[in-house]
């Protein structure tokens, strides 16, 4: 067990230093600093509506934000292939 959790953290350390990771974290930076565009994210989640919404979709900050969250998705995407690979080679996955 012991080994696993090493594992674990190896992969944290590793994934932290990727560029997606990096810029995720800069763009929910960039997102939380604009007090403007959280005002309008709180207004659409309270009235849902259509117009306040297209305001947030417009904003540069959210595409960017909403772009580096897809890149993420595909990095979780290609982990879970190759774990995936492993436990298929190896039972236990380790």
């Amino acid at each position: 067990m012991e080994k696993l959790y090493e594992k674990i953290d190896n992969l944290k350390e590793v994934l932290n230093e990727t560029e997606t990771i990096k810029k995720i974290k800069e763009a929910t930076q960039n997102i939380m600093q604009d007090q403007e565009l959280l005002k309008q994210i709180e207004d659409y989640n309270y009235t849902k509506d259509e117009r306040v919404k297209e305001k947030i979709l417009n904003n540069q900050k959210f595409r960017e934000y909403k772009h580096q969250e897809a890149e993420l998705n595909l990095l979780i995407l290609e982990i879970n292939a190759q774990l995936k690979q492993i436990i298929k080679k190896d039972k236990c996955g380790l």
